[in-house]
């Protein structure tokens, strides 16, 4: 049995390895008997080639999967200067763990759309690789401040009562009470900063 890897640990020194991957439909384009998809996990793309004199089983099963489709690609690692990343798969399996018809972004989609699909929107590379620029960042803080003494404190998410006016408040019941989302920290980090 093959153990997955990521599509960023897929590297041209690994051409004839058998690997496993898995994620998502990324890009898809078909051209004659052969079956182009990129594939996305949190690590990166990688494009994968179904031909269907490999695997016709395989190579249909390609041509049918939509784009953010959750799938499991197995196949042998190519190294191709063309593919985007310098190395391909040359699928021969394809398991698909969730079909999606139609992804409605498309290149063209507003800003406005695309908050409006903000969930979906975030499986985006460039989305996803602010969200990680912006973790390294926090984790770079983070240790800062452990190292020169300070301690990290979690004030209260549900609160009994109001913070700042209560024209936004969001409540709801929690064990037969009424509570709401808090609004600020700052009472609880002011109380906090001098212990």
């Amino acid at each position: 049995m093959i153990e997955k890897i990521y599509c960023a640990d897929v590297k041209p020194k690994m051409e004839g390895e058998r690997v496993k991957l898995a994620g998502w439909v990324y890009r898809k384009r078909e051209v004659g008997n052969k079956v182009f998809i990129v594939l996305r996990d949190s690590s990166g793309v990688i494009q994968t080639i179904f031909m269907k004199d490999l695997s016709e089983d395989a190579y249909g099963k390609a041509k049918q999967v939509g784009i953010e489709s959750s799938v499991i690609i197995e196949g042998r690692v190519k190294a191709d200067p063309r593919a985007p990343t310098g190395v391909e798969i040359q699928a021969d399996k394809i398991e698909i763990i969730q079909d999606v018809e139609f992804f409605p972004i498309t290149k063209d989609a507003s800003d406005e759309f695309l908050l409006d699909v903000r969930h979906l929107h975030l499986h985006s590379p460039k989305v996803a690789s602010v969200m990680k620029v912006k973790a390294t960042l926090m984790q770079a803080a983070r240790e800062w401040l452990l190292q020169d003494g300070w301690y990290e404190v979690f004030p209260p998410i549900l609160v009994t009562g109001a913070v700042e006016g209560g024209s936004t408040l969001f409540k709801l019941k929690y064990f037969e009470r009424e509570a709401y989302l808090s609004q600020s920290a700052q009472l609880y980090l002011e109380a906090a900063i001098f212990g």
